[in-house]
């Protein structure tokens, strides 16, 4: 389906929405209502960690990438708040020893790595430290993973 632009040019429907939304990330502010919802959801539901870990965060994830910066740091707020949470809630069979559930918990702060945006290494590796700092006898198989974080911030500002 083609439609005609302001300027009288017949243009394709999947660029006219491409365009559209373009524009629409400038013109209007986002909404970070979904945001607020999401972490208050996944907070109440830490029992069901195991379930909704990967939506969530994939989801985060995603936010983490907006071009709008206070998007963006909203995301990476509830992504190092989740973490933090996680890791010292009291499981059922402790964290300490299920290796699959660390590494499980941990890897969204690991995928925060992959990013160029400075204010989002910093605060992954605020985290990092916080979760050394009060829970870094519970985390025995997690250390892999922080030394990657660690590794892959010096990376990026050499």
């Amino acid at each position: 389906m083609e439609f005609i632009d302001s300027a009288g040019k017949l243009v394709d429907k999947d660029k006219l929405t491409r365009e559209v939304c373009t524009t629409s990330i400038w013109i209007k502010e986002p909404s970070l209502f979904a945001v607020a919802k999401l972490l208050a959801t996944a907070l109440v539901n830490l029992n069901r960690v195991e379930v909704l870990w990967h939506p969530v965060t994939n989801h985060l994830l995603e936010v983490i990438i907006h071009p709008l910066n206070r998007l963006r740091a909203w995301g990476i707020d509830v992504i190092t708040r989740l973490v933090r949470s996680v890791i010292q809630y009291d499981y059922s069979t402790p964290l300490k020893e299920n290796q699959r559930l660390q590494t499980l918990l941990i890897s969204p702060l690991n995928e925060l790595s992959s990013t160029s945006f400075t204010d989002m290494q910093l605060k992954q590796v605020d985290c990092v430290l916080h979760l050394l700092h009060s829970s870094g006898d519970i985390i025995s198989f997690g250390w892999p993973l922080f030394l990657n974080i660690i590794g892959a911030t010096n990376n990026s500002q050499e």
